[in-house]
């Protein structure tokens, strides 16, 4: 699998990178681990986890990274894996506190280290903003970390283009640490999806001008549009009833599915590839978050990475994605 270099770091992260948000929640301990030996086999090294993975399940705290720390420890590999994690979330019992404080971003980083049995992470995210914060303060607390080598490389997830920016800008006057990387809501029915959740944030056109301008690769979560467009023209009849009643369920949606699926069927390819593949056609670098399912489900994203979209394929799916829904930007209006 191909590599891509982190800016201004010697980090180098696979093509694809596998998200593990549930891990251990879907499947045995056991399983989880044979999933994460066989993402290595196949030539991926980059694993997206976060301090409050998957806090929202009764029994265990931290069980993500915990499991992915215990996989660490049992196969010795911790120097071939390029280790994300995130910091910054609400607690789950204070769910509108953002958690950016310089002490609250100590206790969270020495938890994920101690947790994840490492001394350094590879890929810092700031799973969250605080916009009361000035982006100085911030950057000031990040720099230490990344000073003291617990940190390699800082990374900003839901956050605004506009605030990416500001810090950025002071972290090159200041000669400190800035942002290499972003997380953000971006699949090929992103942009018409309904009912996003009012702390995350979208790729939306100030972002993508964000990432042309500057040396930032984009992590794109939700990057396989949660099954939908695979769902409804693949599935079976529970499937495609699923994705008919999901937030990806728009007008839009449904076109650029058709679409995705006549580009699809004259590639002979599945959807995924294509869904994929839009992605990852744009003039910056996009490394994929891809969901952790089933052995299956990885060889399929796997093997999508092969599939480059034509010219006039891309700038097909392209107007389309960009097409203005006038009745979806008022439902957001009054939503959010």
């Amino acid at each position: 699998m191909d590599r891509v270099r982190l800016p201004g770091t010697d980090v180098q992260i696979s093509a694809l990178c596998l998200g593990v948000a549930e891990i251990g929640v879907r499947q045995t301990e056991i399983e989880a681990h044979r999933l994460l030996d066989y993402w290595v086999q196949r030539g991926g090294n980059g694993i997206d986890t976060a301090r409050v993975y998957s806090d929202w399940i009764p029994g265990e705290k931290h069980r993500s990274e915990r499991i992915v720390g215990d996989w660490l420890k049992a196969t010795g590999i911790r120097k071939q894996i390029v280790l994300a994690t995130k910091a910054g979330h609400p607690l789950f019992e204070n769910s509108s506190r953002v958690r950016l404080s310089p002490s609250q971003l100590q206790q969270d980083l020495e938890g994920s280290l101690e947790t994840l049995g490492t001394d350094y992470i590879d890929l810092w995210f700031l799973h969250r903003d605080d916009e009361s914060i000035p982006v100085e303060h911030i950057i000031d607390s990040c720099d230490e970390f990344v000073r003291d080598g617990q940190v390699k490389a800082l990374g900003a997830a839901n956050w605004t283009a506009r605030r990416i920016r500001k810090a950025n800008d002071y972290a090159s006057r200041a000669g400190k640490a800035g942002f290499v990387a972003t997380q953000l809501f971006w699949n090929l029915g992103s942009r018409h999806y309904r009912g996003l959740e009012s702390t995350l944030r979208p790729m939306n056109d100030d972002a993508e001008k964000l990432h042309e301008a500057g040396d930032l690769v984009a992590m794109p979560y939700s990057s396989q549009a949660g099954g939908f467009f695979s769902n409804w023209l693949e599935g079976d009849e529970v499937t495609r009833f699923k994705a008919e009643h999901s937030g990806y369920a728009t007008k839009i949606n449904f076109q650029i599915g058709k679409l995705a699926g006549e580009i699809a069927q004259r590639n002979g390819v599945p959807v995924g590839a294509v869904v994929l593949a839009f992605l990852r056609s744009h003039s910056f670098k996009v490394v994929p978050i891809i969901g952790c399912g089933t052995p299956a489900h990885l060889a399929a994203s796997i093997e999508a990475l092969d599939f480059v979209l034509s010219d006039a394929d891309w700038k097909s799916l392209r107007e389309l994605t960009s097409h203005k829904d006038r009745w979806f930007k008022k439902y957001l209006w009054k939503r959010h």
